[in-house]
């Protein structure tokens, strides 16, 4: 509330019309808020204080862009080195890299050492930064999908004895839900609407590359002599699934149709089910159930000791799964109650309501 006069006066505000369904004008400050959020909440955490500094500057960079980007338009040809360069602080200024990512192919742990394990670690801070502002197009889907991500990495960390990284979880779950109480698609916060944009799905990405790399390459325990980590990074993989997807399966597309990555389409999940008769509110309960789901799979097979070959190999069977259901969510919507059908006489406006297949726009609409 204490930033939307600021956010009228720097005309950072989302303006209904052409591909963008909303109604009315909705301040752009959810991602300001978070960022805010999560810089006072991490300086609480002792154990986190000599990073504090490079998560600050890793968090004001992103965010900075990501305004900029939702003022102006941004070229993503300057956003990717920006990025890139957030993605550096994270990693060298905190020390957190991708040192092993499990025994994938049935062979023993693979490892990673030096600048090999620092591209890596880079890439895929990177990877999470564009698959949450992929995933970002909807009310309420890309905060919603990082809470539960949150709250099953704090359980294992807690569960794991890192009351440290537990603690972190606990300050970037209670900056999320305070920002959902103004996004999540509800006719009750209307008035009072914001949305996190570019800015606070970007820094979305970063924090959850972050907290995902340090659970997956810390083991659990302390003086235990425990050597596995806390959560095996397909693990990880099982608790960001949607954006995961989202994100692969969009690349893919677009190599596909000989479109480059870079410009984005209107062939999103949440562009799919709307397209297929699915409300805002169905949709987006739809994303939480299976959000949830992909979660506690992940979880369990951790937790049942699954090889991690197989739990991979069993993600990316879901996963096309996944693609070819919303493909095909049409033949969904009458198993769903008419209130999560979208209602009748709405429309998609017209940059969106046809399937265009090789329809190129610089912005997928948010709403």
């Amino acid at each position: 509330m204490t930033l939307r006069p600021v956010a009228v006066a720097i005309n950072l505000v989302d303006r209904p019309g052409g591909r963008k369904t909303h109604h009315g004008n909705v301040p752009i400050v959810g991602g300001l808020a978070m960022c805010l959020g999560f810089v006072f909440g991490i300086g609480l955490v002792e154990s986190t204080r000599p990073l504090t500094g490079a998560l600050i500057s890793s968090f004001a960079l992103v965010v900075t862009v990501g305004m900029v980007d939702d003022r102006f338009s941004v070229s993503p040809w300057l956003r990717l080195p920006l990025q890139a360069a957030a993605a550096v602080l994270v990693t060298v200024g905190t020390g957190t890299e991708v040192s092993s990512i499990g025994d994938v192919l049935g062979t023993g742990p693979i490892q990673f050492h030096g600048v090999l394990s620092l591209l890596l670690t880079i890439l895929f801070v990177m990877t999470a930064i564009n698959a949450f502002n992929m995933l970002d197009g909807m009310d309420g889907l890309a905060g919603t999908v990082a809470l539960v991500a949150l709250a099953a990495i704090g359980w294992s960390a807690a569960h794991a004895g890192r009351a440290d990284l537990a603690a972190v979880c606990e300050v970037m779950a209670a900056a999320t839900m305070a920002f959902l109480v103004f996004n999540l698609p509800t006719r009750r916060n209307r008035r009072v609407r914001c949305f996190m944009g570019d800015a606070g799905s970007t820094l979305l990405g970063v924090s959850m590359a972050w907290i995902c790399i340090r659970i997956s390459q810390m083991t659990g325990g302390t003086g235990s002599g425990v050597t596995y980590p806390v959560i095996s990074p397909v693990a990880t993989l099982w608790l960001v699934a949607l954006p995961v997807f989202e994100f692969f399966w969009t690349i893919i597309r677009r190599a596909l149709r000989g479109q480059s990555p870079l410009r984005a389409d209107a062939e999103h999940f949440h562009h799919l089910l709307l397209r297929a008769g699915f409300g805002v509110q169905g949709a987006f309960m739809m994303f939480l159930v299976l959000t949830v789901l992909f979660a506690a799979t992940g979880l369990t097979l951790d937790a049942l000791n699954v090889p991690e070959w197989f739990s991979l190999l069993l993600l990316m069977f879901f996963g096309i799964l996944m693609v070819r259901m919303m493909y095909s969510a049409g033949a969904l919507l009458r198993f769903f109650p008419r209130s999560a059908r979208r209602r009748a006489g709405w429309r998609f406006p017209p940059a969106i309501a046809p399937v265009i297949k090789h329809r190129d726009d610089h912005r997928p609409p948010r709403r």
